[in-house]
């Protein structure tokens, strides 16, 4: 009898021109660590199927991103590999399909480690997630989902000024905007319905689809149409880094939003310290049980997340829900504060390990005993163009308080005034605030960013 070798299937979607995260890569490591094959599946006629060869023992095409595709592959695995685990980045929807939902039924099938299909639907679609948590009678804000220009004035009345605008899905902070009157957001609107197949995140947007009813009424979501009105929130920004074991919420990490830029269809972020520094204790417990109750609603299993909210007079209201890692540097924040490697401790929760409870509750302990406080920031491009490259970067290299660095492959054309593009991002030992916000002045001024203008 022949054994079969244990394996991981990553199921990939992201075809875009330059990669739009590092997933698969880190939990790739991690598993092939523990000496499992790590196996990747794309839809056939994808553009860079280089990319993944890259990192996979082996890749094999769908000829749909469909649930009986994944399973037909598995059956056709089953002479050689154990597939112990199936996964791809749930945060990231496709007009392919939604990736993450059907991954999540597909591992229900195989009776595989999963997150809920509905819930991961209900963090994906922000409009799905306001109805969620009106529902259940949670913190929120007035919203409307609007398909045209008619729908969009009505749901601006209900709504009203100042709101945001911004897709129902989407990556990267793409077209959203605040709003202060109704020329505004019909600018911000034409803007986008003409515009948003040119963001380099428009497969975000994901497919064509009738919506669960809400309020008995059910409603289509069309890519590059449907915009997403929301009341105006404010107060200062943060996000809650969660882990989901099971049915099991563990708010771990927050982390505070020092500096936000308006663009004109974007909002940026600059800079975040971690812990925060603006919040209370108890303000920081009254944001990790409305992180909690906001993902029980939904209904969220075995996942790790990002939950994003801003803290107003009468407490936190969330942003976003996302069911993935951070980006910019919350993996070096889980590992600095809490000494946990999230790629790894996801990668146990998939294949069932124990002990990962355990390892959350004492991450938990060393983030509420720690005193080091650690800034996330980024660089952004000032104009659109192609990027050449970032001039003076050694002064990172000889700085005690930076950490680690990474900056963005030169030879890239950006839009600078739709979504965000990190030119550069770093992670640092900080004091406090004001020293976050030196280190970020020290870096622009030492720093030079290049970028050709667009001919």
């Amino acid at each position: 009898m022949v054994m079969k070798q244990e394996a991981i299937l990553f199921i990939d979607v992201d075809d875009s021109a330059s990669v739009r995260y590092n997933y698969r890569e880190p939990h790739f490591a991690v598993a092939r660590a523990q000496g499992l094959a790590c196996l990747t599946a794309g839809v056939a006629g994808r553009h860079h199927l280089q990319r993944l060869r890259d990192d996979s023992d082996e890749v094999f095409l769908l000829e749909a991103l469909s649930e009986q595709s994944i399973l037909d592959l598995v059956g056709r695995l089953d002479g050689r590999y154990q597939i112990r685990a199936i996964f791809c980045q749930a945060g990231h929807p496709s007009a392919l399909g939604e990736v993450g939902c059907i991954v999540a039924n597909t591992c229900k099938r195989l009776v595989l480690v999963y997150s809920c299909a509905q819930a991961i639907a209900a963090c994906n679609n922000k409009y799905l997630m306001r109805s969620v948590l009106q529902k259940h009678g949670l913190r929120s804000v007035p919203f409307a989902l609007c398909n045209n220009e008619q729908e969009l004035q009505a749901g601006a009345e209900r709504v009203g000024y100042p709101l945001i605008a911004k897709p129902p899905f989407g990556g990267a902070s793409a077209f959203i905007k605040k709003c202060s009157n109704w020329a505004q957001l019909r600018s911000h609107y034409a803007q986008f319905v003409s515009g948003h197949g040119a963001a380099a995140y428009a497969d975000f947007y994901g497919c064509a689809h009738r919506l669960p009813a809400v309020d008995g009424q059910a409603r289509e979501y069309l890519p590059g149409r449907s915009i997403l009105l929301e009341g105006y929130i404010p107060g200062i920004e943060g996000s809650v880094e969660c882990v989901v074991v099971g049915e099991r919420i563990h708010p771990l990490l927050i982390n505070e939003k020092l500096m936000l830029t308006e663009r004109s269809g974007t909002v940026l972020e600059n800079l975040l310290i971690s812990p925060p520094t603006s919040f209370t204790a108890e303000q920081c417990e009254q944001i990790r049980t409305y992180a909690t109750a906001c993902l029980r609603a939904v209904g969220l299993t075995n996942a790790v997340v990002h939950f994003e909210f801003r803290m107003t007079d009468q407490g936190p209201v969330v942003i976003e829900i996302n069911p993935r890692v951070g980006g910019l540097y919350v993996n070096a924040a889980f590992r600095d504060l809490a000494a946990i490697n999230p790629y790894q401790l996801y990668m146990s929760m998939l294949l069932g390990e124990p002990g990962v409870n355990a390892q959350l509750e004492a991450g938990a302990h060393k983030v509420a005993n720690g005193r080091q406080h650690y800034a996330m920031l980024a660089i952004y491009p000032e104009h659109s163009g192609r990027f050449k490259g970032i001039e003076g970067v050694q002064f990172l290299d000889h700085h005690a308080a930076v950490l680690e660095y990474a900056q963005l492959d030169a030879g890239h054309c950006l839009d600078a005034d739709i979504e965000e593009h990190y030119l550069l991002k770093c992670w640092a030992k900080v004091d406090d605030a004001a020293d976050a916000y030196a280190l970020h002045d020290a870096i622009r001024h030492n720093l030079h960013v290049i970028i050709e203008n667009k001919v």
